[in-house]
């Protein structure tokens, strides 16, 4: 019998995916980045990441800069060109 792989929830739509399709990103001091392995983190699917809306909504939620903001939505497309 095989072990189940693990089943996570994109914070921006809602949608459950397996965990490694997912981005994991965490939130500290209004700055949002790579899991670090400590702490609370959130999971995006790559759908969400490319959509400016869903972006915009999660710059809102977490009460991001205008620098802030720059830098996660930077950070999104060097994810989606790099994969």
């Amino acid at each position: 019998m095989q072990k189940n792989e693990p089943i996570r929830m994109c914070i921006a739509c809602r949608v459950r995916q397996l965990q490694k399709k997912l981005i994991r990103l965490q939130q500290n001091n209004n700055n949002i980045f790579p899991f670090t392995g400590r702490g609370r983190s959130f999971y995006l699917c790559s759908s969400c990441s490319e959509d400016e809306k869903k972006v915009k909504g999660l710059i809102k939620r977490f009460r991001l800069s205008t620098d802030d903001s720059e830098r996660f939505v930077k950070y999104l497309k060097e994810l989606d060109k790099n994969g």
